[in-house]
């Protein structure tokens, strides 16, 4: 059987473990801003959806929402930065 395309090609190579980088930046700040995002739409739903449902429940659902989504885009803001200023270079 021959060998992977990326033993073969050291570019190929370096090319995969820069991408692999840049994708695991800020890896956990991303699924935690996911999740809260998730988590405060859905405590506001509840809150919308529920008459007897406390009020504190919009209020929280929405700081939540809100803030899991200033960490979603500080993310992919600062992944952009990453790889404005840390530009791929074949060789």
């Amino acid at each position: 059987m021959s060998e992977p395309a990326i033993d073969q090609d050291p570019e190929l190579a370096n090319r995969l473990a820069w991408i692999t980088k840049v994708r695991g930046l800020h890896r956990n700040k991303r699924v935690i801003g996911f999740a809260g995002i998730i988590a405060g739409a859905g405590m506001l739903l509840w809150w919308k959806m529920t008459p007897v449902a406390p009020d504190w429940a919009m209020w929280a659902g929405g700081g939540i929402l809100a803030l899991s989504w200033l960490v979603f885009v500080f993310v992919i803001y600062d992944r952009w930065r990453y790889v404005k200023n840390n530009p791929y270079k074949p060789g």
